[in-house]
């Protein structure tokens, strides 16, 4: 290959079941030489904005920090709009005086985000793409139905669509030392929330040739804490995941 791909993860799903998992390192995978890992901003503001108090949150900043560079964070319209709404609302409920200041100026309290902000930076970054017809080749994986289940035509034709299960299985085809189930089994043993388990692997409809991203992995890149040990559940306090739902 002669250009990076880019590794989208629009959704945060993905990475809130490989946090919960102590499995993040499986991103790795994928040859960086040829590979770009991208996180939406949204994406990384939902999985992020609770890191004081929810255990997964701060592994995946500290995930995020450990590889800057190797993982790149992309804006969207959207997601810029609901963060600087979102960061409003948090001041406002966090802080007396700033309530106050809206109470002395008679002004509306600022409503917190919608519960389907994510899905909605979801469809900013498909228009994004969208918008850029032909693009290369782009590898999405995904938990949300909206791209697992999307309808022929609703989403880019450059977008190679997998979910997590698909790339945890194919992990394990490479290297059988990885245990796609275990990954999967931990995540759910974290704190109760079943990581969904749908084997997705949808080729981009309009790349000529097809698209494949098997390729593009690299199995000596596993750490050793996940071939040897598998994958247990984060030690510690038990504690709810950054998102609540998903």
């Amino acid at each position: 290959m002669s250009k990076k791909i880019k590794l989208v993860l629009p959704d945060t799903g993905p990475l809130i079941t490989l946090a919960h998992a102590d499995a993040l390192d499986a991103l790795l995978v994928f040859d960086p030489d040829h590979v770009q890992l991208v996180i939406t901003d949204m994406v990384q503001f939902e999985a992020t904005r609770q890191r004081t108090t929810h255990a997964d949150a701060q592994r995946i900043v500290d995930f995020i920090q450990k590889y800057a560079g190797r993982v790149v964070i992309e804006q969207t319209s959207f997601g810029q709009m609901a963060i600087s709404a979102g960061q409003t609302y948090e001041h406002y409920r966090d802080s007396e005086q700033v309530r106050n200041f809206y109470a002395e100026r008679k002004m509306a309290a600022p409503a917190p985000l919608a519960h389907d902000s994510g899905e909605l930076s979801i469809n900013s970054y498909v228009t994004k793409l969208i918008g850029q017809p032909p693009g290369p080749p782009c590898l999405v994986i995904a938990e949300d139905d909206f791209f697992l289940r999307s309808t022929p035509g609703a989403l880019p034709g450059n977008a190679h669509i997998i979910s997590t299960a698909r790339l945890l299985a194919k992990i394990e085809e490479l290297d059988p030392r990885f245990s796609a189930r275990k990954v999967l089994d931990a995540a759910a043993a974290f704190n109760g929330r079943n990581p969904n388990r749908a084997v997705v692997d949808d080729p981009a409809a309009k790349i000529k040739g097809g698209t494949a991203w098997g390729e593009s992995l690299n199995a000596s890149n596993l750490t050793k804490k996940l071939i040897q040990a598998g994958t247990s559940r984060i030690p510690g306090k038990k504690v709810s995941d950054s998102k609540g739902q998903k």
